[in-house]
């Protein structure tokens, strides 16, 4: 029987804790995607919405808004691309 393997980026980083399927049902994520590489993409498009309507909540011009979350988009992506390096 082959282990389950998660890919969040919790479980990247180490936390064994952190199941892929906890991921989907915080995020309210499709549960397919659980154990799978596609989780990160669509945990990191979930929150760059959120951050980019809570950057205009908090009264951000929507230019600086995007940039924000575009910026912490890309940094998520590219702590991903690392940690996916180190697996397998």
């Amino acid at each position: 029987m082959s282990q389950i393997r998660h890919y969040n980026l919790f479980a990247l980083q180490g936390d064994a804790d952190v199941t892929d399927q906890e991921v989907c049902d915080t995020l309210g994520l499709d549960p397919n995607l659980a154990n799978t590489p596609e989780i990160n993409e669509a945990a990191i498009a979930k929150m760059y919405k959120e951050n980019y309507n809570g950057y205009i909540a908090q009264g951000m011009k929507e230019e600086d808004a995007l940039a924000m979350a575009h910026t912490q988009a890309s940094g998520t992506r590219n702590v991903i691309k690392e940690a996916m390096k180190r697996i397998d």
